[in-house]
């Protein structure tokens, strides 16, 4: 296996692997918001493919390129996306669901 293939394979990984420690951090009724990244880094890496695919016979080398480059911008897709989810989950966390009443006066 080329080792565009084997870097390919080890990003998609380590994005699958990163949302499911970011969905043990999440509490237990928001943890299904890490798929939510996770298709989005699948749909760019995905369009990658979809565009950066010419008309013309293109030799295995490309291809490997090709998908190295869409798996690098999906995990980047996806390491934003936990990241935005992370810092939402702890602005969530720090606000109090009901307000508090001062009774002091």
């Amino acid at each position: 296996m080329p080792a565009t293939m084997q870097w390919s394979i080890a990003l998609i990984g380590i994005a699958i692997t990163g949302a499911g420690l970011v969905g043990a951090y999440l509490p237990r009724g928001d943890r299904w918001a890490v798929l939510l990244p996770l298709l989005a880094g699948a749909g760019v890496g995905v369009a990658v493919l979809a565009l950066g695919t010419p008309e013309s016979d293109q030799s295995n080398a490309d291809w490997w390129r090709l998908f190295l480059e869409g798996s690098i911008v999906g995990f980047l897709t996806v390491a934003a996306g936990l990241a935005l989810l992370i810092v939402r989950s702890n602005g969530f966390e720090r606000r109090s669901a009901v307000p508090q009443i001062d009774r002091s006066a």
